[in-house]
């Protein structure tokens, strides 16, 4: 028996997925239908495809043989759907784009006025997701695109079509009751020092909340956490009402069309954030897609960032030792 398109969509999220729980979500199926196709499948082609040990699951030798094959097979099926789309003159459809909140607020207005101008019948669907579900969706086809940060992202998920958008700087914000770069004494800073060491940290990815922490503490020293969140939105607001401080990327201070969160943001020398859109290699170059990526590009570089400012050495003298031994990794150069 012939194996179907269908199974083989099975097959290969079962096998992306390592997990019939995570397949089932990825294809909207449910697990025991998925369970009873691989199982069908298996019978049909004489050969077992996966081996299960103790809940988990891994491709065995004939799974990895027909993995490689079935990837193959389905890009050429979507290719070949997506290009004969092309000879529509009147193009109409849908594309999906995954980002988070604070990136599509910002990026996506300038990119869709962009896009629009060549694709005007194109409906433009976001789904605001952080990059671990964006990267599922792709993989589930359920997404033409995701706009996600390039280090929060395994590398083996960068055998996806890759295109940079723009690069943001980390900044340390804080509330406009405090203000570094104006600071003259000792004092002046112990009345501030709660709020300095209240900081507010992210749940999601490792990499950039171990950067995050080791900021802290390298330029900070002991620090007190005031919240954990998910939510760039939810951090600034707090440093908004004046309860703490937080590192994040500059763009996520700016709420559109130039508006910036009433915070001050200064220089922290952690290596910039590089937004990248990501793409099935399939529709990289098939249009609309293939537009919309050189649209996101485009308004990348055209985006204005917040005014950052640069924290001043502070003058070193006897007087004022204890403020540079505070600020000796935060500015930079101190004490010379």
């Amino acid at each position: 028996m012939a194996m179907t398109i269908h199974q083989m969509k099975i097959f290969w999220a079962v096998s992306q997925a390592q997990s019939y729980t995570k397949a089932s979500k990825m294809l909207g199926l449910a697990q025991p239908s998925l369970s009873q196709q691989i199982s069908k499948l298996e019978d049909e082609l004489g050969s077992k495809l996966f081996e299960r040990n103790a809940g988990k699951i891994k491709l065995t030798d004939a799974g990895q043989f027909l993995y490689s094959k079935t990837e193959t097979i389905l890009a050429n099926i979507e290719e070949t759907e997506e290009g004969l789309k092309e000879f529509s003159k009147n193009t109409r459809g849908v594309i999906k784009i995954g980002m988070l909140s604070s990136v599509a607020r910002n990026i996506l207005p300038p990119s869709v006025k962009i896009f629009s101008k060549i694709f005007p019948n194109i409906e433009i669907n976001v789904l605001e997701v952080a990059p671990a579900e964006a990267i599922d969706l792709l993989y589930a086809r359920q997404l033409n695109l995701a706009v996600v940060a390039a280090d929060s992202i395994a590398a083996s998920n960068l055998s996806f079509f890759t295109t940079e958008v723009l690069s943001d700087p980390y900044v340390l914000a804080t509330p406009k009751s405090l203000n570094l770069d104006t600071i003259k004494n000792t004092s002046e800073l112990k009345n501030k020092e709660n709020i300095l060491k209240s900081t507010i940290l992210f749940e999601f990815g490792t990499q950039h909340k171990k950067r995050i922490q080791d900021w802290f503490e390298k330029n900070i020293g002991e620090v007190k956490v005031l919240a954990n969140t998910r939510s760039y939105e939810v951090a600034l607001s707090m440093v908004e009402a004046g309860l703490g401080v937080v590192v994040l990327p500059a763009l996520t201070a700016v709420v559109g069309a130039g508006r910036v969160y009433d915070v001050n943001l200064y220089e922290t020398r952690i290596m910039q954030r590089r937004l990248v859109s990501l793409t099935p290699n399939q529709f990289a170059n098939i249009e609309p897609t293939k537009t919309f990526i050189h649209s996101l590009s485009e308004a990348g570089k055209k985006l204005i960032l917040p005014d950052i400012t640069k924290i001043p050495p502070p003058v070193c003298s006897a007087t004022f030792v204890a403020l540079c031994k505070f600020f000796s990794k935060l500015s930079t150069s101190l004490c010379l």
